[in-house]
């Protein structure tokens, strides 16, 4: 009876030790996200799925609204890493501060936003915004400056590009657009979506599509922070790569229920809505790789250049704002 009492507690003590880990076990972590959108796709895909808790993961994600707030958030060690355009990272590395972000992962190779209409348009061309106003995002944001320069490399006026309205917040531009004052703007989902579906705006054409690879949104850390905590960032790319493999083969129906969690307002027919457009626009969205392409950065600081926020001889090497060894890694185990 003794033996037999004791087989059975060491067969419990076995059960409990090969328990998955608990929320007790993960280590805390926080991330600031510029916006909230379904442009960041892989990112929600890794949370819903449970890739960044098998990673020993709790990560909070703090929506900062703006890239210059993100900065401000890293700068300050309010968060531990980010996710913003390469140039908030390029800003601070060009800058005054003695701690300098390290880019260590991709997710969006290109950008989201798509040109609309007011009225419905036929035969589009980009000369056709020539005079008018135009609904942009914040100066030197990488919205703005792609949209920019798009319109540079289609020939609309300098005027025109001078004149496009840059001082709406993101959380008031849906509103501001219903208002009526603008009869071109950039939008990007669930809006976009949300107001096409109510008949407000007629999409025109894929900023993406026009500039092509071009990495557009990266997930940075400072120095000092990415030398003491090599794990979480390798485990955060991991988690990103393997959400990066899943969505090569689910649905367009699997990977809209992902992301719905943290769409909380939008119905199941909006979010797939929302995953159709990127999935089916002429130039691919999201990154299929968290390694950030040398290329896909050399026309990001291009666009910088040409957008006037950075001196050619301000432009950084790949090496000195990248550090590819976690992409690699996670890319050799994952894909």
């Amino acid at each position: 009876m003794q033996y037999r009492l004791s087989a059975l507690l060491m067969a419990a003590a076995a059960t409990v030790f090969s328990l998955p880990a608990t929320a007790q076990d993960l280590k805390p972590v926080k991330m600031a996200e510029v916006v909230r959108s379904q442009f960041y796709v892989p990112m929600y895909v890794a949370l819903t799925n449970g890739y960044v808790e098998d990673e020993g993961l709790d990560v909070e994600l703090v929506t900062a609204n703006g890239g210059d707030r993100v900065g401000a958030l890293l700068l300050s060690g309010q968060v531990d890493f980010a996710l913003s355009g390469p140039e908030v990272a390029i800003y601070i590395r060009n800058g005054e501060s003695p701690d300098k972000p390290t880019i260590f992962s991709a997710l969006t190779a290109t950008d989201g936003f798509f040109l609309a209409s007011r009225e419905p348009v036929e035969d589009f061309d980009w000369t056709m915004l020539d005079g008018e106003k135009v609904l942009g995002w914040r100066p030197g944001s990488t919205p703005e400056l792609y949209l920019e320069y798009v319109m540079k490399q289609h020939g609309v006026s300098e005027e025109t590009v001078a004149g496009v309205t840059t001082n709406v917040g993101p959380a008031a531009r849906d509103g501001a657009w219903l208002s009526g004052q603008w009869p071109f703007g950039i939008f990007t989902e669930p809006s976009l979506s949300k107001l096409e579906a109510a008949g407000e705006l007629h999409v025109l054409a894929s900023i993406g599509a026009e500039v092509g690879r071009a990495d557009y949104t990266v997930f940075f850390a400072m120095e000092d922070w990415l030398a003491e905590n090599k794990d979480v960032a390798q485990g955060w790319t991991n988690a990103i790569s393997r959400a990066q493999a899943w969505m090569e083969t689910a649905s367009k129906e699997e990977i809209a229920a992902a992301v719905a969690p943290f769409f909380p307002g939008l119905t199941a027919e909006n979010n797939l809505s929302v995953v159709s457009r990127f999935i089916d626009n002429a130039e691919p969205i999201w990154s299929k790789s968290s390694v950030v392409s040398p290329e896909g950065l050399a026309k990001a600081q291009e666009i910088m250049v040409v957008g006037g926020v950075l001196a050619e001889k301000d432009k950084l090497p790949y090496d000195t704002v990248v550090d590819a060894s976690f992409a690699d890694a996670a890319e050799a185990e994952f894909k």
